[in-house]
């Protein structure tokens, strides 16, 4: 009896030990190319998770424990617990770091599950701290939109990347996207805060000006006066402005523990091969949908040009090659990351293939139409999307002025990802999901369009900083512009006009929610 509990305990040993050689084969290991050479080639892992996120990358920005305590609502860090807003009103910073952390900060508020009064499911933005943006209404020629208050039992509605909804709703080149995972639709969903609703009606009720978004707390001082004086005091005033992009699958065949979900009301199809139309007798159906990506913009103090943020689940999409500097000292190491392998991603599943980022499907008249241009057989499929730039910047240059190289910049998101996720309880959603990076300009300069680059002399206030080459697997996915420094790269490419700060030059949706708010009907029931 006893030697048959040595032999059983001996067996258990021995699978310990082969289990854990593989896993520590199964994550890095680092090639030198050369013994009188500072680089290395970092060998990627096929997981994921592991592929994206360098363990030992240069702690360049990282979030002290007391302060990320402090986030927490409890000042506690807690498993899914409620994370409190960073303060938009006095915001100051003194390099990239503290935008990074603006952004963390934000996402992890947004993301944090609500278990208080009417809410006892979903996240902060299903409460009424958010209204939905609807889609684009034609009235008597003129283009509106309207803001649909969050209540509680109430579904969001979601789009799939219909062109009547203009480009802030979906995909930026109209294009639909499909997971591989499970052939669901990307739906999206486009939001914002009640200081920007409350922002947008004082200003068409001439209560004040909206010359650029709010920065300063006198503004937000006679925004707050005129939200309280209609009854609706604001939940969340310190954040200011914001405007958010969120990208959405249906859960059907993912793993509900990975992904932040959400009930929401999704369109109903009509589907062949090659075209979808609207079913007309059923067009809506309720679904489960899995959050994938979401884009953070807000305005902060110096800033009303807006911080352009982007956040993303893990296992969207695959990264090509990319390099960081190590923790090495005295001097850091710069290491090159291969491109991610593996073929179980949500958007891709066969990253070793050289095609990637072609749009199978368009929008075009209220239908799903396969994209025939490139492939004149092509059906409705899903594609495979790569990430071409991981860390929203150009594989070579100098991408902005507190970086000298790409290594660098590329260092700060990871080592801000990885003090964050470090610092999350096992088992929290948030978890799953990484920050891409973010970007702004100089000194809340309008935005010229342009991305920072010293080869091209654009060193100009008004250029985008930070990570200037942003762009999100499931929103930018066929507007990446390769992994080359694209001067246009930027957010601000397409959320400029005029060189001004205007919220009309920088939102897609501010002119038509200005246009479908009715004045007498504001009055009577704001």
């Amino acid at each position: 009896m006893k030697k048959s509990s040595f032999n059983a305990l001996l067996m258990v040993i021995l699978t310990i030990i082969t289990i854990a050689a593989c896993n520590k084969k199964e994550k890095k290991e680092y090639v030198t190319n050369s013994p009188n050479q500072d680089t290395e080639t970092l060998v990627a892992a096929v997981t994921p998770i592991n592929s994206k996120l360098p363990t030992d990358v240069l702690k360049s920005c990282v979030v002290d424990a007391t302060d990320f305590s402090s986030w927490f609502k409890s000042k506690s860090v807690s498993e899914n617990g409620i994370v409190t807003p960073a303060n938009s009103v006095t915001f100051t910073h003194q390099n990239n770091c503290d935008f990074y952390k603006w952004s963390e900060q934000m996402f992890l508020w947004m993301t944090s599950p609500i278990k208080e009064g009417d809410y006892n499911s979903g996240t902060v933005i299903e409460t009424p701290a958010f209204y939905t943006v609807s889609p684009i209404n034609l009235v008597n020629g003129t283009k509106e939109r309207t803001l649909i208050p969050h209540a509680s039992g109430k579904m969001i509605s979601a789009v799939a990347n219909l062109q009547k909804s203009d480009t802030e709703e979906g995909q930026a080149t109209h294009d639909v996207l499909m997971a591989q995972k499970n052939d669901s639709i990307l739906y999206y969903i486009t939001m914002v805060n009640d200081v920007y609703a409350k922002f947008v009606l004082g200003a068409k009720m001439d209560q004040f000006s909206d010359t650029e978004f709010p920065t300063t707390q006198k503004k937000l001082d006679s925004i707050e006066t005129f939200a309280n004086n209609i009854g609706q005091p604001l939940k969340d005033p310190e954040t200011l402005a914001i405007e958010i992009k969120t990208s959405w699958v249906d859960v059907t065949g993912l793993s509900d523990s990975n992904y932040i979900t959400m009930d929401a009301i999704v369109p109903n199809y009509i589907k062949t091969d090659t075209k979808w139309t609207p079913n007309t007798k059923n067009p809506t159906r309720t679904a489960k949908l899995a959050l994938v990506g979401i884009h953070i913009v807000g305005s902060t103090a110096g800033h009303p040009e807006m911080v352009w943020a982007t956040f993303e689940h893990v296992n969207n999409a695959p990264n090509l090659s990319y390099t960081y500097l190590d923790n090495s000292k005295p001097t850091p190491k710069t290491k090159t990351v291969s491109a991610d392998t593996g073929n179980d991603w949500l958007l891709n599943d066969d990253s070793a293939s050289s095609t990637y980022n072609q749009s199978h499907m368009k929008y075009t008249d209220s239908d799903i139409v396969a994209y025939t241009k490139i492939n004149p057989s092509q059906k409705i499929t899903a594609s495979n999307t790569k990430m071409t730039k991981p860390w929203g910047v150009a594989d070579a240059g100098v991408p902005n002025p507190e970086n000298a190289s790409v290594a660098a910049s590329n260092s700060q998101i990871i080592s801000t990802n990885n003090s964050v996720l470090g610092q999350l309880s096992d088992g929290d959603m948030r978890k799953n999901y990484i920050f891409i990076g973010a970007t702004w300009t100089n000194d809340g300069a309008p935005p010229t369009g342009k991305s920072y680059s010293v080869k091209d002399t654009l060193t100009a206030s008004g250029v985008a900083i930070g990570t200037s080459q942003l762009a999100n697997s499931t929103m930018e996915t066929y507007a990446q512009n390769g992994s080359a420094y694209s001067k246009y790269g930027s957010c601000f490419s397409c959320h400029s006009k005029n060189d001004g700060l205007l919220p009309t030059d920088l939102s897609h949706v501010y002119k038509e929610i200005m246009a479908g708010i009715v004045k007498e009907k504001a009055i009577k029931n704001p």
